[in-house]
């Protein structure tokens, strides 16, 4: 007797936790605008946004503060950041910034330090999840383990896909992204 087999049920199945942690690190963090994992790269790629237009020299100087900042936090562990890109842009009247770490030295005391040095540069002009006091857990210590069990998840060498999370309204929205494959060179004559 044979038996049908379901095409779905062959798919690798991605850490069902991610999606709830990666929630989490949203919940916990609402100055975090997105986050976008690679997992073939082994980086992390979070996003804050600012309410006004970054220029140049405001770009560097956020740029060469969380480098900085991050380094020396990196230092202190006994390790050296594999990656650390800053990356502004400015779109109308708000500026993005955009950080790539390596997940293998990347830490919640880091997320804990940008979270605080993009608030103290930036005061109120720092978007910030407009529902930050309706968290989805009262208890912070929870939140805390939570968001420090997420980036240990996130590390998982078995996480395969991209995925990127982000807020809209009250909603915390995370989605698997395809991997794009690099397109061969065309040949040459």
């Amino acid at each position: 007797m044979q038996t049908a087999t379901n095409p779905i049920a062959r798919l690798p199945v991605e850490n069902a936790d991610t999606v709830s942690l990666v929630c989490a690190l949203l919940a916990r963090f609402p100055e975090v605008a997105s986050i976008r994992t690679t997992p073939a790269e082994g980086t992390l790629r979070l996003t804050f946004a600012v309410r006004r237009r970054l220029d140049r020299t405001a770009q560097a100087r956020i740029a060469e503060s969380v480098e900085d900042h991050i380094r020396a936090l990196v230092l202190l562990e006994n390790g050296e950041p594999e990656a650390l890109r800053v990356e502004c842009e400015a779109e109308r009247g708000t500026g993005f910034v955009h950080l790539t770490r390596d997940l293998a030295t990347f830490s919640k005391e880091e997320l804990e330090m940008l979270c605080s040095l993009f608030a103290a540069r930036f005061g109120d002009r720092l978007v910030r999840s407009a529902h930050a006091d309706e968290a989805f857990e009262e208890d912070e210590a929870a939140q805390d383990e939570a968001a420090l069990y997420a980036i240990e998840a996130l590390r998982d060498p078995a996480q395969s896909k991209n995925l990127v999370g982000f807020r809209e309204e009250k909603r915390v929205l995370v989605y698997f992204l395809k991997s794009q494959k690099k397109a061969k060179a065309p040949a040459r004559r």
